[in-house]
């Protein structure tokens, strides 16, 4: 006979870790924003790609897409710091 959802000791460091990604989350998400709006300005009084900063751009939205993802039951694994940053490569071509 198995225990419930809520006997299991696993359930409730999810749920903690749930919530303190929650929290995360909020946080990244200003973050987010804010360098979306200095790539948007950067692009606007710019001819030149801010390459570096949509490097920054893009691992932000791939840690964010690894917290939903957690969040959301769909991965076990937690995301940053307890696995690598998420690397995205400088396009030398763009």
């Amino acid at each position: 006979m198995s225990k419930p959802g809520y006997a299991d000791q696993g359930f409730w460091f999810r749920l903690i870790f749930m919530l303190v990604y929650w929290v995360v989350l909020n946080i990244v998400m200003s973050v987010f924003g804010i360098l979306l709006v200095i790539v948007s300005l950067v692009k606007l009084g710019s001819k030149h790609e801010p390459k570096t900063l949509s490097v920054w751009l893009k691992s932000v939205t791939a840690f964010i897409q690894q917290i939903f993802l957690f969040l959301s039951f769909a991965e076990e694994e937690k995301p940053f710091p307890f696995q690598p940053w998420p690397q995205e490569e400088i396009d030398e071509d763009a």
